[in-house]
């Protein structure tokens, strides 16, 4: 997905757990470090390294706010607490 001129990679997993090898690979080529994947879990954020070493910020969502991804990603960048 586009958002602010960057390319946001989304990765859909079936479950709450498993292997985000995809997802790092384009993180590694990524030049930022903003990634989403929508799951079977609760809203969080993680501070994820790719298995060369870059860090970046993984954005997790619940199925239900797929529709509104493009808000959650202003959200995270913007550094607000949820609350707010």
């Amino acid at each position: 997905m586009q958002h602010n001129g960057n390319i946001i990679p989304i990765e859909v997993k079936s479950g709450s757990t498993g292997s985000l090898r995809s997802l790092h690979a384009f993180m590694d080529t990524a030049p930022h470090n903003l990634a989403v994947r929508l799951y079977n879990g609760k809203l969080k954020t993680d501070h994820i390294f790719t298995l060369n070493g870059k860090k970046y910020l993984l954005l997790n969502l619940p199925y239900y706010l797929g529709g509104q991804i493009e808000n959650y990603l202003d959200w995270v960048k913007s550094g607000r607490n949820p609350d707010q």
